[in-house]
């Protein structure tokens, strides 16, 4: 019985990572053709024509075009944004932004076509904002549970929306609009001046006759 049971195991887990390994070649297919393409134009056929797997594997998995890109889209955000851990608040946002910064440079025409394809396809922008934009988060949210527990910040401080917002709006700002560096002088400006401040910022409370 045991002997049967490590056999299974064994045989399992090259199995899961060679699934994972074909998900990863798969996913940066579709962003390749999204970067050439655009979200109309691109379609399952491309896809799979160029990962050289069957309109059937891709079925299998997802139930069409939208669902894939969305995969896709979680699987780079929680791949790429996971700074480390620097043992302080100002250390992690720091290292937070620069990989902000990385993903902004990388991907800002990817993300312009992204927006517009949103504009037109309901389904895609549900799928966008559920389930890419929140784990985009996931970096931030671990950076707020240790400053809490360092007793950096105050703990409702990771429930403030506008700090999720700001590192990635003030970034793409600076590389879109006004197509300025994004070097280490304004992510330490952008952190000092804005995110640390919000996030210790704590409202006055009425004072008790």
């Amino acid at each position: 019985m045991l002997g049967g049971q490590q056999v299974g195991v064994g045989a399992g887990v090259p199995a899961a990572r060679s699934a994972r390994c074909s998900d990863t070649a798969l996913f940066a297919v579709v962003v390749e053709l999204l970067r050439e393409l655009g979200y109309d134009r691109m379609t399952i056929d491309a896809i799979a024509a160029r990962a050289h797997v069957s309109k059937a594997t891709i079925y299998r998995r997802w139930d069409g075009k939208t669902e894939l890109v969305v995969a896709a889209l979680r699987d780079r955000h929680v791949g790429v944004h996971n700074p480390p851990d620097t043992g302080s608040l100002r250390g992690d946002l720091i290292e937070l932004l620069r990989a902000t910064a990385a993903i902004c440079e990388d991907d800002s025409d990817l993300m312009q076509a992204l927006i517009f394809a949103m504009r037109t396809n309901p389904e895609l922008e549900r799928l966008v904002r559920h389930q890419v934009l929140p784990a985009g988060r996931v970096a931030s949210t671990a950076i707020l549970v240790r400053a809490a527990a360092r007793g950096e910040i105050p703990p409702e401080a990771g429930e403030r929306e506008l700090f999720h917002d700001l590192a990635p709006a003030l970034t793409m700002s600076r590389i879109v609009a006004h197509g300025l560096p994004v070097d280490d002088a304004f992510l330490t400006q952008v952190v000092d001046q804005v995110l640390i401040p919000v996030l210790r910022y704590q409202p006055d409370r009425p004072s008790q006759a």
